[in-house]
């Protein structure tokens, strides 16, 4: 999401306009006569010019920034169908007067960037995470600034220690922070949630816990500074930490719902073609037939070479070995393209459908997102050839109208191998994008048995995201040019897929998993009967 999740980030947004481009990109690949897909691929966010030290000392006068910031309120409205889907516009303004008022002297880039972060988080979209420009991060890295050497999660309004670098010696897994130099623990995770554009309070808070550093350096909190916390044992005790320059973390506390001591971490390997593992878990007393685990933790475009070895190879490996059910994790999966549709299409034969409609506006900042998305070379290829002959409706469209594409339920083509015993499918707050249209059809038609919490990302979202260059302080902000309805249709649901079985997290185990565990070995038994 942020910089310190830099693979996790770079996974999200080319992603979001990967669907869009695949489409061109086998197009040009076919016209011309093979070439790899890198050979014509770049990421359009790497492709807009980095700031020079000259515009990040830059200091920008107050009126420049509020227009920035009432940019990115056009900006929304020009380039999304519905930027409103999840607050409305009359928030939006106020937040944007708000912020503009706040704006009382003149401001560098990094002063500016809390403001831009905490206006696209107003829309609670999960698509409009703002990145932290890496160029000014090494500005401020080379002035001296750093970042606190310590990770913490929310955990209600209190802020507990996960994570502890190797400098810092005073402070400990399990730590309850008090406060950090003057301000409360629960005014600071207050703070910090304004900057994240969450769909849900468990994506929020998730966005905290992997961006913790990351967004405390953004929040300004200047080092060294005094950190008073509490200790397990109730005692009380204040230290003083100094600015760390890497966020690397050497002593971590285990996740209650990624924990260290899993089944999974016991299992035997099938398949094993990063990021994809495939494995059998371990057996139980009772002499039953192996239960098997997929990791599934991205759906990003340009894996899905490996992910069709990945998944053939696994089918394959898994009723060699005569599995009694499937248990697929995709609670670490931001998403990607539709490579779950490939999953269900090996598991099921019931009619489906990720998405009920997908409605897409064309505009001059979705038209630059696919031109920068081809290496310059290719670019005559793409608009003059590729785009009228394989995406003629989108060509068709002027600036600012939309399209509507509505999905039918239909069952899935017969994918071999596959696998046709009892299934479940992990979910959690770290489900997005992409990978909540797996989950969502897989919970609307009792295509497998999800379980889990419920996932970050909600199905009614706003995606495919573009980026662009705000006209003062040049910060790059994600825009959008679709709307996706969740499988069932109701657009009024703006929640999260909630799994058939809630299972709440215990720190130290995989709760999740053990119930998956249980409930392939009742539908087996099921099925004998």
């Amino acid at each position: 999401m942020h910089a310190t999740k830099a693979p996790r980030r770079r996974l999200r947004r080319l992603a979001a306009w990967s669907a869009l481009v695949a489409i061109a990109v086998t197009a040009a690949v076919v016209l011309s006569g093979g070439c790899s897909r890198s050979a014509f691929i770049v990421d359009p966010w790497e492709a807009i010019p980095k700031a020079t030290p000259e515009e990040i000392a830059k200091q920008h006068e107050p009126e420049a920034l509020r227009a920035d910031l009432d940019a990115i309120v056009a900006l929304h409205e020009r380039t999304a169908p519905n930027p409103y889907l999840r607050v409305s516009k009359e928030s939006i303004l106020a937040l944007a007067e708000r912020l503009k008022a706040s704006i009382d002297r003149p401001m560098t880039r990094r002063e500016f960037l809390p403001l831009v972060m905490e206006m696209q988080a107003g829309y609670r979209c999960d698509h409009y995470l703002q990145r932290i420009p890496r160029e000014d991060m090494v500005a401020a890295l080379a002035r001296g600034e750093g970042f606190l050497p310590f990770q913490a999660e929310p955990r209600g309004d209190a802020l507990v220690v996960i994570a502890v670098t190797s400098e810092e010696k005073a402070i400990e897994p399990g730590d309850t922070i008090v406060r950090i130099g003057s301000v409360s623990a629960a005014d600071h995770l207050a703070r910090l949630r304004t900057l994240i554009p969450a769909e849900t309070e468990g994506s929020r808070d998730a966005g905290i816990r992997r961006s913790f550093q990351a967004l405390n350096w953004v929040a300004g909190v200047s080092l060294p500074t005094d950190v008073e916390l509490v200790r397990p044992d109730g005692s009380r005790h204040t230290v003083t930490v100094e600015a760390v320059g890497k966020r690397k973390i050497n002593r971590t506390l285990p996740r209650a719902s990624v924990p260290e001591a899993s089944p999974a971490s016991q299992g035997e390997v099938l398949v094993d073609i990063p990021p994809f593992r495939c494995l059998l878990l371990p057996a139980d007393q009772s002499g039953a037939a192996p239960i098997a685990y997929i990791d599934f933790p991205s759906m990003d475009y340009m894996l899905g070479g490996k992910w069709n070895d990945f998944i053939d190879q696994a089918m394959t490996a898994v009723n060699a070995r005569g599995a009694a059910g499937l248990i697929v994790d995709i609670r670490e999966n931001p998403g990607g393209t539709i490579l779950g549709d490939d999953l269900l299409a090996r598991v099921t034969d019931r009619p489906f459908r990720g998405m009920s409609r997908i409605v897409t506006r064309r505009s001059a900042e979705s038209d630059e997102m696919m031109r920068l998305a081809v290496k310059p070379m290719w670019r005559w290829l793409l608009i003059g050839v590729v785009l009228p002959l394989y995406m003629p409706e989108y060509v068709a469209l002027k600036h600012g109208e939309d399209s509507i594409a509505k999905i039918p339920v239909r069952p899935p083509p017969r994918i071999e191998p596959r696998f046709d015993g009892p299934t479940c499918l992990l979910i959690g707050d770290g489900t997005y994008s992409a990978a909540v249209v797996l989950a969502d059809a897989a919970r609307t038609y009792d295509l497998m048995l999800t379980i889990g919490q419920p996932t970050g990302g909600c199905p009614n979202q706003i995606g495919h995201i573009c980026p662009f260059q705000l006209p003062n302080s040049r910060i790059v902000v994600n825009c959008a040019q679709r709307v996706y309805i969740r499988a069932s249709g109701d657009e009024a649901d703006v929640g999260p897929v909630r799994p058939h079985i809630e299972v709440a997290p215990v720190a130290g185990r995989d709760t999740a998993l053990e119930r998956a565990i249980v409930e392939i070995r009742r539908m087996q038994a099921e099925r004998k009967k």
